[in-house]
């Protein structure tokens, strides 16, 4: 809700130029939490990292909230990233902790579908609400949208102390501090990724793709909206369909990954999926056939759509590969969301740059390129990885 509920306020708070690296930011410092948050849990468990997440996010959201100035605006979006990370990561290993087998992905699917729903809500919140504010006397406007996250997560602190403790498995935490000072440095801070190999990374290639692509598209979309001269409601109210498919695909997309088999069709077609779609949406406006805000919909639709299908496949799997390693929960999250935050981090600015060199259909065309060897790396290397797992009595499912 905090990230999505900034995405259409930021035009009315800076500069066009300073809007890309604004949203950047956030991936950036998102980034540069996962690898310490992903040890931090396996160490400490979950429920305790979660507390220290909220905190963090919390503080973000009143930094973003005091000033519109750019510097201040950095660093609470540096916070709000860093916090964003910490509630994910530590989120996710929650669910792993307490659900094993065909009911992981199922419980991860409803989570991330869950959380999407902040998604659907944020961007329409943040229009109706910052135009409140701009209609009161107060030197900020922003703040009164921005108290939307911090009573969420206000109301999520309380809840979180409710969730009972568990006893955790020796499985699902890192090797101790006497292995880890014998490894190298990329084993100890990259080690789904060193000890599994070319699958957990054509995984973080389809992430990249996928994530940066949305960043990508909103960043630009919401910009090219605003240059146009729509207000921060109907902005917002530009991305709902998106959020709602994003929902949707998210529960589905953890429904459909009982098996090995499942995971790897999701991963595969979602990239490819995609970039069928936005070449459609270029073919489409160089034909003159589509207004200015419907192939920014359309887009956003189908990129929120493939992230959904392709997110709890991509997270089960990547733990399946980390457990077979021997590697913790913490670390396969963390090995996940390492990609989409690069994803998340170089997607606005780059989507911005694009969009003012080639025009929208030229970044659809880009996306689509990408998207393209994402599926066929995925294709190439993750079928024979689900056998692997398989033999390895590590999958939900069989490869049938």
């Amino acid at each position: 809700l905090s990230n999505t509920l900034f995405v259409p306020l930021a035009p009315f708070l800076v500069e066009r130029r300073q809007v890309g690296w604004l949203l950047s930011m956030q991936g950036l410092a998102s980034f540069a939490a996962l690898v310490p948050v992903g040890r931090a849990v396996d160490r400490c468990g979950a429920k305790p990292v979660l507390e220290q997440g909220i905190a963090c996010l919390g503080f973000g959201v009143v930094l973003s909230a005091l000033s519109a100035g750019i510097w201040v605006q950095l660093l609470g979006r540096a916070f709000c990233g860093a916090g964003s990370s910490v509630l994910f990561n530590a989120g996710m290993a929650l669910v792993m902790e307490r659900f094993r087998g065909p009911d992981r992905a199922e419980n991860i699917g409803a989570t991330l579908g869950f959380g999407t729903l902040g998604s659907l809500v944020g961007p329409p919140l943040a229009g109706y609400l910052f135009s409140i504010g701009a209609a009161l006397p107060i030197a900020e406007p922003q703040a009164v949208p921005l108290a939307a996250p911090a009573l969420v997560l206000l109301a999520a602190f309380f809840v979180l102390r409710a969730v009972p403790d568990v006893e955790l498995d020796s499985e699902d935490l890192l090797i101790d501090d006497s292995v880890c000072s014998t490894v190298s440095f990329s084993s100890r801070f990259f080690g789904v990724y060193t000890s599994v190999g070319g699958p957990s990374w054509a995984i973080a290639v389809i992430l990249v793709v996928l994530f940066g692509a949305i960043s990508a598209l909103l960043c630009a979309g919401v910009l090219d909206m605003h240059r146009h001269g729509m207000s921060a409601v109907a902005i917002g109210l530009a991305t709902v369909p998106a959020g709602i498919l994003q929902a949707i695909t998210s529960h589905a997309g953890g429904s459909m990954s009982s098996s090995n088999r499942r995971k790897v069709l999701l991963l595969t077609a979602s990239p490819l999926m995609l970039a069928v779609c936005l070449t459609g949406v270029s073919v489409a406006i160089y034909a003159d056939l589509c207004a200015v805000v419907l192939p920014i919909v359309i887009s956003l639709c189908m990129a929120t759509t493939a992230c959904g299908i392709a997110d709890a496949p991509s997270i089960t799997m990547m733990a399946d590969l980390a457990k077979m390693y021997k590697r913790g929960y913490g670390e396969a999250v963390t090995a996940t969301e390492l990609a989409v935050t690069a994803g998340q981090a170089v997607g606005p600015a780059l989507g911005v740059l694009t969009v003012d060199a080639v025009g929208w259909p030229g970044l659809c065309l880009v996306i689509a390129a990408g998207a393209v060897m994402a599926g066929i790396a995925s294709a190439v290397t993750l079928p024979a990885s689900g056998f692997v797992l398989n033999s390895h009595g590590g999958a939900d499912g069989d490869m049938d």
